[in-house]
């Protein structure tokens, strides 16, 4: 039962390096830092779509119009090259929020200049346009674009001055930028408001989700503690149970570790017990679960896996721990595994797997220590 051939030619693998990610998946991270919707695309679509109601009812000429169909697609097509060949991953903000948002408030401002009609549609849209910017810009680069838009804004009413027919009247024109200059301060300050409380709810969560991680881990490997592989143990039970799915666990104990402690103090032993839960985490799948199941004691979850390849995992591991160098804390410089394999059988209770398993491990103590002993699957 003791697999030397497979002791003696197993050896730690080399990991993925970041390079062996496929092309394809390193195409898709990169674009998926695209946002889903441009706020560029979307303000542009809707004020064309305005600026052609406009060209419909005769308030403003063709020429007008079409100057701006062109305008608006030169913007559109450059902010997409930037996110499509990532020339944005050289500014801070890879969104470039502020200038496409600088991007839009340029064209309707200068359309607004050009064709007074229009200033009745500049309002609503420089709302939309702010918009976006209130959960990504700055509040210093909010009030230097709402300063900038509404200085804008006066300096064109001022340029128009008291023409007769002048579009929708000189007064009701100041009247309409005043209430922009109220509506868009308190539309910061709201949205700063709901910005505030995001970043609190989100703070919160990640304590929350920080205290729960610590709940099932072990302090001193990172590993999960004895109550979260129960937790796993009942719940690969239960895929068992009712989707007839395999799974195998493994009761690992490093060799005389006792005396390891006893010989070389307790901190010694407290880096053996780090080094090889990293090693032991390193070398199994990202479906198995690995624990601290108590003092040097360690189960390893095996989910779809019968006994034979529960074998082969655990001896794998325990040629890994092999290669492990402790020469500046242990006169033998290696340590040793002994671990016990059983594959859980449909309807047992999950103590009597455990005891399974831990009976295979006592045989492998008895049987000299490193080494794998397995209980019978039958």
């Amino acid at each position: 039962m003791y697999l030397n051939d497979a002791r003696e030619t197993m050896r730690p693998e080399p990991r993925l390096a970041p390079e062996s990610v496929p092309a394809n998946r390193r195409k898709n991270m990169h674009l998926a830092r695209i946002p889903q919707i441009s706020p560029l695309s979307l303000i542009s679509l809707l004020y064309a779509m305005s600026m052609y109601a406009f060209y419909q009812q005769g308030f403003i000429g063709r020429a007008t119009f079409l100057a701006v169909a062109v305008v608006v697609l030169c913007f559109v097509v450059m902010f997409y090259c930037a996110f499509r060949f990532g020339l944005n991953a050289r500014f801070g903000d890879q969104s470039l929020m502020l200038p496409q948002i600088l991007a839009a408030l340029l064209i309707m401002l200068t359309v607004a200049y050009l064709e007074q009609a229009t200033q009745m549609a500049l309002v609503p849209f420089v709302l939309i346009a702010f918009s976006f910017g209130i959960f990504r810009l700055s509040t210093a680069s909010l009030i230097l674009l709402l300063f900038g838009c509404l200085g804008a804004y006066l300096g064109i009413i001022a340029l128009h001055g008291r023409a007769e027919g002048y579009g929708i009247g000189f007064r009701a024109e100041l009247m309409q930028w005043f209430v922009l200059a109220l509506t868009l301060p308190g539309m910061i300050l709201v949205g700063k408001q709901i910005q505030n409380l995001r970043q609190l709810l989100n703070a919160t969560r990640y304590q929350l989700e920080h205290f729960e991680e610590k709940s099932v881990r072990d302090e001193l490997t990172g590993l999960y503690n004895r109550r979260q592989l129960q937790t796993e143990l009942d719940r690969a039970k239960l895929q068992i149970d009712t989707l007839s799915i395999p799974f195998s666990i493994c009761l690992i104990d490093i060799d005389r570790f006792k005396e390891i402690n006893d010989n070389s103090g307790h901190l010694a032993g407290d880096t053996i017990l780090k080094e090889f839960s990293c090693v032991a985490r390193d070398s199994i799948r990202d479906t198995d679960i690995l624990g601290r199941y108590g003092g040097d004691e360690f189960m390893l979850i095996l989910p779809n896996t019968v006994l034979k390849g529960a074998v082969m995992h655990a001896e794998r591991l325990r040629v890994y721990a092999h290669f492990l160098d402790f020469q500046k804390i242990l006169p033998q410089k290696h340590i040793s595994l002994s671990i016990g394999v059983a594959q859980y059988r449909r309807g047992e209770k999950i103590n009597d797997l455990i005891s399974r398993a831990d009976a295979a491990l006592y045989q492998a103590k008895q049987l000299g220590r490193n080494r794998v002993e397995w209980a019978d699957a039958t």
